[in-house]
């Protein structure tokens, strides 16, 4: 279950652990600095792609570089390979770690630089960590391959997977003070359970990080993850799962099987590139959209090439622009307006005469037409059927 409040005990692990506030050490400029220094991932072995999620309080454009120095050795390791693309200075950003290194306690130092500037760095902050040999935390949770996506859309929900139990937070940067940007999951659960905690609902960057412990485990946590992911806004349509894509039935070629998490199906269409699938009931009982696509895919393959569209048309007002009995005799000349931008995909009719789609003086795409008798224009709105 989330809870939008963070509680204080949780507030203090956050900041303890490092998940949050960080006070920058002095630097040669005073902005931008970096505000937020947290590992991206806790359970970090040797052979791990082990970096940080970073966030500064600048409003413009910057970069990060960061450098770890092994305590024992005092040997530097550059984790980025010089400075990084420019981002957003506001948004959470995890950069690619280019250097895995060897098991021991590390100090960072994170640089970060405005836009243009030809500083060294503009200012600096530092945490510490450790990378353990490989296999020491086999015997906690398992916090690879979560499932969590690189992109989502407005109004979708943040599923995991693991055979552990988790708790899923989020945090929303646009949100002027940190503490109330987090959103908190209160409870340990199944993978499975956290699929109704959290749907996105604006687009935009988010940091999302999952906490995993064993069932039995008496620990607040045995690790963490973070992720940051880009949310987009929503087209409307239904998400399509590859269900199979067969290419042992036929030479050089593809069964497709897609199914749209939908219950009306039949309002849609679904190709794969140029080649369009027909609706049916497979052998599960299931409606999915069939087709033979040319050549072998792999179901990644055929993903990247399904399109789906609505062919279900859109619920639309109208209004009677005008009805005037002045032009013909026992006659009503009508104009009827549709709300929406495409009134080509739709008929209109008065009664029983069925109005033509024009473009009047006034440049507006109407329906017009010629009805018998003098009618007013409640009379003519009472009779319009749009189809």
């Amino acid at each position: 279950m989330i809870k939008k409040k963070m509680s204080l005990l949780l507030a203090a692990v956050l900041v303890a652990s490092g998940v949050g506030m960080v006070k920058p050490a002095a630097a040669a400029v005073a902005a931008p600095k970096v505000t937020y220094v947290a590992p991206a991932i806790t359970m970090a072995e040797v052979g791990d792609d082990f970096s940080f999620a970073l966030q500064s309080d600048y409003a413009g454009k910057v970069q990060y570089q960061i450098w770890a120095q092994n305590t024992a050795t005092k040997a530097w390791y550059e984790l980025t390979k010089g400075y990084t693309e420019l981002v957003n200075g506001k948004d959470p950003f995890i950069p690619t770690n280019v250097n895995n290194l060897p098991a021991g306690s590390y100090k960072a130092s994170v640089w970060v630089k405005a836009e243009g500037s030809t500083a060294k760095y503009d200012s600096y902050a530092t945490a510490s960590f450790k990378i353990q040999k490989d296999g020491y935390f086999a015997g906690r949770a398992k916090m690879d391959n979560l499932g969590l996506k690189d992109t989502y859309t407005v109004g979708e929900a943040v599923t995991i997977t693991g055979a552990d139990q988790y708790k899923l937070h989020v945090f929303d940067p646009s949100v002027a003070e940190r503490a109330k940007g987090w959103t908190i999951d209160a409870t340990y659960e199944t993978a499975a359970a956290t699929a109704d905690d959290f749907k996105f609902a604006k687009p935009g960057k988010y940091l999302v990080d999952v906490w995993g412990k064993k069932a039995d485990s008496k620990n607040l946590y045995d690790g963490w993850t973070l992720k940051v992911v880009t949310v987009t806004a929503s087209t409307g349509l239904p998400a399509a799962t590859v269900v199979d894509a067969d290419t042992t039935k036929l030479p050089m070629q593809t069964l497709v099987q897609i199914k749209l998490d939908t219950t009306t199906p039949e309002n849609y269409k679904v190709s794969v590139g140029t080649t369009a699938l027909e609706l049916r009931t497979n052998a599960a009982g299931e409606k999915v959209f069939i087709g033979v696509v040319n050549g072998t895919l792999t179901a990644d393959q055929v993903k990247a090439a399904v399109k789906v569209e609505s062919t279900a048309k859109e619920t639309v007002a109208f209004t009677v622009t005008s009805a005037d009995t002045t032009k013909l005799p026992m006659q009503t000349l009508v104009q009827v307006k549709l709300t929406t931008t495409t009134p080509e995909n739709y008929t209109v009719k008065v009664g029983t005469t069925a109005l033509e789609l024009r473009t009047n003086a006034a440049g507006e795409k109407v329906f017009i037409g010629v009805v018998n008798g003098t009618l007013t224009v409640d009379q003519v709105k009472a009779q319009v059927v749009v189809q």
